[in-house]
């Protein structure tokens, strides 16, 4: 996944994210299997991967586009502009919307499979895993209050229709 996701982007930016996502799977695998505390991802390795992946995405490259957004809007309403220099790259108000239109799209994946971005704000590895495990625990009772019941003889082969491995 975290191929998928640095996928033609700039080497450096990409060499980042993956020695941090290497890095943070190293101590989450650790953690998981080492502490009780940790223990109910054990099950959910893959899951895991998949969201510390979109994690550090979060962190190296979608906040940074935000942040982008914003600070052009507040450079250009200050100063009445509509191009700003940041080092040598020169930013106009039509950049500034696809950036705001990337940034638009990732939110509403993030709506559309219910992942609150909290999930994605983090400092600690051990903090990244409390909160997996606290939106598991969300995600379990929400299927169970909206499981449908079933009768006794249509038990078998039925899958249930949720987003999310947990």
């Amino acid at each position: 996944m975290i191929n998928i996701l640095t996928y033609q982007l700039p080497y450096k930016l990409t060499n980042q994210i993956y020695n941090e996502y290497q890095s943070r799977l190293k101590e989450a695998t650790y953690l998981i299997e080492n502490y009780k505390t940790y223990s109910a991802l054990s099950q959910h390795i893959e899951t895991v991967e998949l969201f510390l992946s979109l994690s550090i995405f979060h962190k190296r490259v979608i906040t940074n586009l935000d942040g982008a957004v914003k600070f052009y809007g507040t450079v250009t309403k200050k100063g009445q502009t509509d191009t700003i220099q940041i080092g040598g790259y020169k930013m106009t108000g039509d950049e500034k919307n696809k950036i705001l239109a990337v940034v638009m799209n990732y939110n509403q994946l993030l709506e559309k499979f219910s992942i609150p971005p909290v999930v994605m704000e983090y400092f600690e590895t051990r903090e990244f895993l409390k909160k997996l495990i606290v939106y598991k625990s969300e995600i379990e009772n929400d299927n169970n209050n909206q499981k449908p019941k079933r009768e006794k003889g249509n038990q078998d082969n039925q899958e249930d229709d949720f987003d999310i491995p947990f």
